[in-house]
């Protein structure tokens, strides 16, 4: 029998409630790690080491980043490994408040145009952009609009440990100990991450894989994680849902990880972090800019990348 996997599972269809969001696998001892806010100059280091690892991890993608080309490559090769897409979404001015529902949809469906002109299928699974009060209304449309909320159970607060790298790992063995022995069995989970410089965890993934392989858990795609065969959409127009040759269900899903080695220069590498401001704890480091009308710009800017690249 599958496990609870929603945080509000009886959360009323009305707009004055949270909607429910995924908080973690339906199976015990599988864990989704996720990535949010990339592509950025360091998630080619993230993939290298998931690849060593032959591990497939979810990354929630910045659409803003993408009309950068090679930003937009880096979202390619993430699908085309095998991992799973899905995008974050912030509300223009960070507020639903002001907005038609119209207005919030057209939005939302054109941060989706930008990831599916990509790879050629639209995300279905969104994480939203962390806000207080929670937008309960947000929530509802876009649940309406047949996309899945993704939060998570595991916060690595690697924000915390760009200098300690070997504290997010740390982190992840402190939470597998405690549920095992406070329940004696493994849980399931889904960690969140930063794909951005200014965190700690694009050197933390070997040391991480090799925790959570330690540990007897498997990684896991969200699609794996929440035993969906259709997890893309057809297009950022429709409610139809879609699967790929990398989806649950198919030959082509992997899951699971191995023992790695991490690169004798990991800690030598320098990126530079000089674009990069990272805000409050509270706020969850969103570094993204707002995606306000002029998404519909930055997608006219992808086409025309494209057409004379």
């Amino acid at each position: 029998m599958p496990l609870p996997i929603w945080n509000h599972p009886t959360a009323s269809v009305a707009t004055n409630g949270p909607a429910p969001q995924a908080t973690a696998c339906s199976g015990s001892g599988q864990i989704a790690v996720t990535y949010n806010e990339g592509p950025s100059d360091v998630t080619a280091k993230v993939l290298n080491g998931l690849k060593a690892a032959q591990a497939k991890a979810n990354f929630f993608v910045n659409a803003s980043w993408l009309y950068t080309q090679q930003y937009a490559m880096i979202l390619q090769r993430a699908y085309n490994d095998g991992h799973f897409i899905g995008m974050t979404y912030r509300a223009p001015g960070d507020s639903s408040d002001g907005l038609s529902d119209d207005q919030i949809k057209q939005d939302v469906e054109n941060t989706a145009k930008i990831v599916e002109t990509l790879i050629g299928v639209a995300p279905k699974y969104v994480r939203l952009h962390y806000s207080t009060p929670e937008d309960y209304r947000l929530e509802h449309i876009i649940r309406n609009m047949g996309y899945t909320l993704v939060a998570y159970n595991l916060d690595t607060m690697d924000y915390n440990y760009k200098g300690n790298p070997a504290g997010i790992a740390q982190l992840y063995r402190d939470t597998f100990s405690k549920q095992l022995d406070t329940y004696d069995s493994k849980g399931s989970f889904i960690s969140v991450q930063y794909d951005i410089p200014d965190t700690g965890s694009w050197r933390a993934i070997y040391e991480m894989v090799n925790v959570i392989n330690e540990a007897g858990y498997t990684m896991v795609r969200l699609d794996g994680c929440l035993q969906d065969k259709n997890p893309y959409k057809e297009n950022a127009q429709s409610n139809k849902t879609v699967s790929d040759k990398h989806s649950f269900g198919t030959s082509g899903y992997k899951e699971g990880q191995s023992a790695v080695e991490a690169p004798s220069n990991l800690n030598n590498t320098v990126v530079d972090t000089s674009d990069i401001q990272l805000v409050n704890k509270n706020q969850k480091k969103n570094h993204a800019e707002a995606l306000t009308s002029s998404t519909s710009l930055v997608l006219a800017s992808l086409f025309g990348l494209f057409m004379f690249a």
